[in-house]
């Protein structure tokens, strides 16, 4: 028997044109949902990050000035408003105690403090300032500070201030000697300062503003702006930079006379690029108030 073999051709198929388009438009209408979904979660969690960022740096630019500010001689701090910047300066005190006065009825050996101007001396009464809180030829002598424009009473103008020469067994020994009877302190109390410092703050819509700390400029009577003082090498004040990205800051002093204390207040605002946020910005705002003591 003569067998015959058949073979069937099989017919192979692909994707056509018109199947791969269809596929092709499927899944860009699964993407789209998807990203309609997705995205709302992802920028709210990438937003909530720049919130958590932006609140730690503003806390702890406020920590900071709310610590220096702490150390502020009595009476001395003062701000001003110049355009889109807000200033705040202050002199920092670094250690103070009594000294002996003409009044105790000590003779002149004892180096008292003279309140004619003829002598440089005095003697501190107690302990001796000492480590970190050691006077040096850099600091200042504080005597009664009332605050600026008082008569012989504004550290910044000079009238009760008195550079340092030299400490020697709790003698101190001033490069000038500015100190009259209108100024002698009752608690015959003296302050040790360093030069001024500013925090600048500037504003901007836009959030590009920055925070700015300035020292070293020298004192003025008259509050300016640190950016056109020079320092003691007649070089231009250059300034530490806080934080960037500021949207705007609010400084306030408010004094209370009868009680011998000042309420300060300060407000940052810091702001982040956001799509979904009011103006493309997303912002976080800390406020801090401080109390000093002006007891001078």
């Amino acid at each position: 028997m003569k067998l015959t073999l058949f073979k069937t051709a099989r017919r192979e198929r692909g994707f056509t044109l018109v199947e791969a388009i269809v596929v092709m438009v499927l899944t860009a209408i699964l993407a789209g949902i998807a990203v309609v979904f997705i995205r709302r979660p992802v920028q709210g969690y990438v937003d909530t990050a720049a919130r958590a960022d932006m609140a730690d740096a503003a806390e702890i630019v406020l920590r900071r000035m709310s610590r220096e500010i702490h150390t502020a001689l009595p009476n001395s701090i003062r701000f001003m408003v110049i355009g889109n910047t807000s200033f705040i300066e202050f002199i920092p005190t670094k250690s103070g105690g009594q000294y002996l006065s003409t009044s105790d009825g000590a003779p002149a050996s004892l180096k008292p403090l003279d309140t004619t101007g003829a002598s440089l001396q005095f003697q501190i009464v107690g302990p001796v300032p000492s480590g970190v809180y050691a006077i040096t030829p850099q600091d200042a002598i504080v005597i009664y500070n009332l605050g600026s424009g008082i008569a012989n009473a504004d550290a910044y103008a000079g009238t009760n201030r008195a550079g340092v020469s030299q400490v020697t067994n709790g003698v101190v020994t001033m490069t000038n000697n500015p100190f009259n009877a209108n100024n002698a302190s009752p608690g015959k109390r003296f302050s040790v300062v360093t030069q001024p410092v500013t925090y600048a703050c500037v504003n901007s819509a836009a959030g590009t503003g920055r925070l700015l700390r300035y020292a070293n400029y020298g004192y003025t009577p008259n509050q300016v702006d640190p950016a056109t003082r020079t320092d003691p090498n007649g070089n231009p004040v250059t300034p530490a930079l806080m934080t960037a990205n500021v949207l705007a800051c609010q400084f306030s002093v408010t004094a209370a006379a009868n009680q011998l204390t000042a309420l300060v207040g300060l407000s940052i605002a810091l702001a982040h690029p956001s799509p979904d946020a009011p103006n493309g910005v997303e912002t976080a705002t800390l406020a801090l108030q401080i109390h000093v003591d002006n007891t001078p």
